[in-house]
């Protein structure tokens, strides 16, 4: 190896790596104000610059684009009732936007953060500020690029709204925060290209918190790749009760989270509290949330937190893909002590969510009839290229990133929305719709709403929605939810927010046309009053021509 392979190598492991994010570090004056129960709102700011770094998550060294230099990004706290102030500096070398992933965004529509349906893109070298407040929301959310796969090559933070009023919040001592992803050594421009076919849609490793090891007898040759890169480590102390909220960042993979010997209670799914459940395993696909309370209860040890990939929901080449493991430390026992492997075995059906029986809801409610239904098909077709592209009606989705849905409102001009932007408009307020997914394609899809939480219904096998078995007594609210491989799934929302809202697969299917675009209250939105630096951004594309 050469003097010059040889500096560089030293400097990934010594200065880059560490960039990645450590554990995160919870803000004190938040949870003690929590605690307290005398919250008064206040303002909090996030300087966030994006760009491109080299790092090495896994020990294998690549382009990762970064939030401060580090991946994942920085963690955004605040508690219910505050403003929240992201000021966004771009340096990706490629436009940009950020989503407040499960936000409402109530009032303000214009910084929910998607090119061509509420903003246009934000500049290379060049700020910008989302501004809102979370008047009525708390529990466990993430921020991200909406733009094009960018989060897939790191832009992606935690963000987590405290609850003073947290009804669990005398059962559990400390909070801990478990960021699950599926990693890839490729940059997701390059990968886009060949993952348009599910066949390719394999990853080269998982993560827990930023951090895994890789074989690099597996790296390509004149690749950096540093064997043992390390595992994220959680300590834990005997007898203390930890809320560990879980999130999964991936592009495409679903897992099965679960810590070795330690019981999980669910008690919050993607801002909805819920009644304890225990578990061993939690199936977990992208982009939901869940918070779980486990207790310290077991022998002083080092035990095996681990993040399995639902491999039936992958391609056969997934099969060699590894366990994503981290280490839970107990206060007192051996540092470097290995690990016993005893997972848990019970079974648990790949490629769905958690039962939805088993998520009832902490607090019951009683759900309005529905006056609307939306039926959609989801199937996909090789176009002329052996493309598969997404469809929903037979129409897959085409974005206009000239402009965005939410301006041409504003300038009257809703109605040139072609009929690939696959939009439905909702003009009634309290209107309550059913909209129906029917997959017909051999594959799952998370399908994430923007601006809102939905009550899921039902899901179930087949091209026909069983009304007879949708649960309409007290069913969970959730903003994600998985429509499962040949089957259906039945959700209910009411139109009470004005703006355009994105409802879509949140993986690599949003690329190819998976997307539909809801438009509530119009006539509301008009009257609304958005943010000079908003329309601007507009301004800029036309001008710069990006």
């Amino acid at each position: 190896m050469s003097f010059y392979k040889v500096i560089c190598l030293l400097y990934c492991i010594t200065i880059l790596t560490p960039l990645v994010s450590p554990t995160p570090f919870w803000n004190q004056e938040l949870i003690e104000s929590r605690a307290s129960g005398n919250h008064n709102p206040k303002t909090n700011t996030f300087d966030l610059v994006l760009k491109k770094v080299n790092l090495a998550p896994d020990g294998f060294t690549r382009v990762v684009s970064t939030i401060n230099g580090q991946y994942p990004g920085p963690t955004i706290e605040a508690n219910k009732g505050d403003r929240i102030v992201m000021n966004i500096h771009n340096e990706l070398e490629a436009p940009t936007a950020i989503h407040s992933h499960g936000m409402f965004q109530r009032g303000t529509p214009w910084y929910d953060g998607v090119p061509g349906q509420t903003q246009c893109e934000i500049p290379n070298n060049y700020t910008f500020t989302y501004n809102f407040t979370v008047p009525d929301q708390a529990g466990t959310y993430w921020y991200h690029s909406h733009a094009l796969t960018q989060y897939v090559d790191g832009i992606v933070g935690a963000l987590i709204i405290h609850d003073p009023d947290d009804p669990y919040k005398a059962e559990y001592d400390e909070e801990i925060l478990v960021m699950l992803t599926d990693y890839h050594h490729t940059e997701a421009h390059i990968l886009l290209k060949s993952f348009l076919t599910p066949e390719s849609e394999v990853p080269d490793n998982g993560l827990i918190n930023g951090k895994n090891n890789y074989d690099c007898s597996k790296a390509p040759p004149g690749s950096t790749c540093v064997d043992n890169a390390g595992l994220a480590k959680f300590e834990f102390v005997s007898n203390k009760r930890y809320r560990l909220r879980i999130i999964n960042t991936s592009a495409f993979s679903s897992f099965f989270f679960s810590i070795d010997k330690h019981v999980m209670e669910v008690i919050e799914v993607e801002g909805s509290y819920t009644k304890r459940n225990k578990i061993h395993r939690l199936p977990i696909n992208v982009a939901q949330r869940y918070s779980v309370i486990v207790t310290a209860d077991q022998p002083v040890d080092n035990y095996i937190m681990r993040s399995e990939f639902q491999k039936m929901c992958m391609p056969d080449e997934a099969i060699s893909l590894p366990v994503v493991t981290a280490i839970v430390h107990y206060d007192g026992a051996p540092e470097d002590s290995v690990p016993k492997d005893i997972p848990w075995t019970d079974f648990l059906e790949e490629c769905i969510d958690l039962d939805p029986k088993t998520l009832q809801p902490l607090y019951e409610e009683n759900i309005p009839e529905a006056t609307r239904e939306i039926k959609l098909n989801i199937a996909f077709h090789k176009d002329s290229l052996g493309i598969d592209k997404a469809f929903l009606n037979e129409s897959t989705y085409v974005p206009d990133f000239t402009s965005s849905t939410l301006t041409k409102i504003f300038e009257g001009k809703a109605a040139n929305l072609s009929t690939a932007e696959n939009a439905f408009t909702f003009n009634t307020f309290g209107e309550v719709v059913d909209i129906y997914f029917i997959n017909t394609d051999d594959g799952e899809h998370p399908f994430h709403m923007h601006g809102h939480q939905f009550w899921l219904l039902g899901i179930g096998n087949g091209t026909e929605v069983d009304k007879s078995a949708l649960n309409t007594i007290n069913p969970i609210k959730r903003d994600t939810s998985t429509i499962p491989i040949n089957g259906w799934s039945a959700l209910r929302f009411v139109v009470d927010n004005p703006g355009v809202w994105g409802h879509h697969c949140h993986m690599w299917h949003m690329q190819v046309g998976l997307v539909m675009q809801l438009i509530e209250l119009p006539d509301e939105i008009i009257k609304m009053y958005p943010p000079e630096t908003w329309s601007e951004l507009c301004e800029l594309k036309e001008t710069l021509g990006y």
